[in-house]
């Protein structure tokens, strides 16, 4: 095997590339014949519907990005598995090519090995959607791809980032996986510890920390790429987090440019000692475990499941620096993790979830909105309340309007009607509420669909409020003053 040895001037290495090529020939073909069966075996299995047009049209750009995240992962670790062993390590250093060119030529063969046949396969899913008559427009479709090749170099690019910084195989599939989990594990527990806190300072009950979702848009390219993949066409999907992993994923290129110029040979087959490894996982995964168990204002509650968790931040520990020894530091680390967790759910709950916690959002928010009335007992069947002629459970109604000019109306008194019935203490607290054994309530269901949203745009904020029973026919004159519904009577 000769290597050409073409200096600065240009850093790939034909020869090398063409050699990695004949090495892996077999792992080639199998990727990409693998990927080729998949969007035909997937599409075969729909039936041609006029309303499912849109999901057939996205679903081949869904299976070839997850197929491209699934490589995406394999194929870099596979590839610079060398670092992590001192003869492989000493043999691919003393090859005729310089370091830098050895590092961007595997680079640019684990983009061709992945990137291409993915976008190859995309292109042939949309082909085989023309059956269906069901197609993207030509921007959309560019902007699929767009996005495609985003996400899968974003990460490659945190794969080969955390290789280069680990020192044997095992840390680099335990860290790899690390980063890619970490942040949906993160937004559970930060919804959950919000929940929590929500539960004890809000009116009703909902998904009132829907905005912290928006965090996994930026915290993971795998969410992130599909998140955007399954809304191509929603105009409510903000796209500026493809942006921002665009500027992750240069950054990491270069970056990892530089760790793997500085790469020893002593580096290999010890234990992993960057900080951005062992200790950044141990500490946001011991983190996210308080913040998922911790219960506030309850000390006795939190005791058991917080010592479970120090035994468990305890094993994690001696496993990263492989062996057992006591220092002053892991107590002292757990404890500020203990008052990181209060401290979280604390400025949660007083600045109002960073104040993103709204009863009712500013009528100029709201594209529509829409509420519906529930009778409920526990303890003896009662017959509902009949006001104006009509039974209160049958009363519902939205804003929506046909047009433009009467919904903006109509949207400021549902606003009005929400926000007067809270500010007359019509409306009673979750909170405690369900303590009485004999509770006779009526309940409100609340449904809001806002503009220019970063969340999901089929999935409107809710609301469930609770009326109890010597309340409901004040909160129907209300309704009645807004004229929202119209009674027949």
């Amino acid at each position: 095997m000769k290597w050409k040895e073409r200096g600065m001037v240009s850093m790939i290495n034909k020869d090398y590339f063409k050699y990695l090529i004949k090495q892996n020939k077999k792992y080639l073909i199998l990727i990409y014949v693998v990927g080729i069966i998949i969007p035909f075996l997937t599409l075969n299995s729909l039936i041609p519907d006029p309303y499912v047009d849109y999901q057939i049209a996205r679903i081949p750009g869904m299976i070839s990005l997850i197929y491209g995240f699934a490589l995406s992962c394999i194929v870099p670790i596979y590839l610079f598995s060398f670092l992590q062993k001192k003869k492989s390590n000493i043999l691919y250093f003393s090859l005729p090519i310089k370091k830098e060119s050895l590092y961007i030529t595997t680079s640019l063969f684990s983009y061709f090995l992945t990137l291409l046949p993915v976008v190859i396969y995309q292109i042939i899913g949309q082909c085989i959607t023309l059956s269906y008559g069901a197609v993207l427009s030509p921007s959309t479709f560019i902007l699929a791809i767009f996005v495609t090749i985003v996400h899968m170099l974003a990460v490659n690019s945190i794969v080969t980032f955390v290789i280069l910084l680990t020192q044997n195989i095992v840390d680099s599939f335990i860290c790899s996986f690390a980063y890619f989990s970490l942040p949906l594990v993160i937004y559970i527990a930060l919804d959950t510890c919000a929940t929590r806190v929500v539960d004890k300072i809000m009116l009703g009950t909902g998904n009132y920390t829907q905005a912290l979702k928006a965090i996994l848009s930026y915290a993971s390219p795998v969410y992130n790429g599909l998140f955007q993949l399954n809304n191509l066409s929603s105009e409510n999907v903000s796209r500026s987090p493809i942006i921002v992993w665009v500027i992750i994923g240069i950054l990491l290129i270069v970056i990892n440019y530089f760790l793997y110029s500085k790469r020893t040979i002593e580096q290999s087959e010890t234990y992993t000692k960057s900080v951005f490894m062992y200790p950044l996982i141990i500490t946001l995964s011991i983190l996210s475990l308080l913040l998922f168990t911790y219960v506030p204002n309850k000390f006795k509650t939190n005791i058991l499941p917080f010592g479970i968790i120090f035994m468990i931040y305890l094993i994690m520990y001696y496993f990263s620096k492989r062996k057992v020894y006591f220092t002053w530091k892991i107590p002292v680390l757990y404890i500020v993790l203990i008052i990181s967790c209060v401290g979280f759910s604390s400025i949660y709950s007083n600045t109002q979830g960073f104040h993103t916690l709204y009863e009712t959002p500013p009528a100029s928010a709201l594209k529509s909105a829409s509420a519906s009335f529930a009778f409920n007992t526990n303890y003896e069947t009662r017959n509902p309340l009949i006001y104006k002629d009509v039974e209160v459970t049958d009363i519902g109604f939205n804003t929506h309007s046909r047009h433009a000019k009467e919904q903006k109306n109509l949207n400021k008194k549902f606003v009005k009607f929400i926000n007067e019935i809270m500010d007359k203490k019509l409306i009673t607290s979750y909170n405690g509420f369900f303590d009485e054994p004999r509770a006779v309530y009526y309940q409100i269901f609340v449904s809001y669909s806002t503009k220019n949203s970063n969340l999901h745009p089929y999935i409107p904020s809710e609301r469930d409020y609770i009326i109890e029973e010597k309340n409901i026919k004040e909160v129907l004159d209300i309704l009645a003053k807004y004229k929202l519904y119209k009674y027949i009577s």
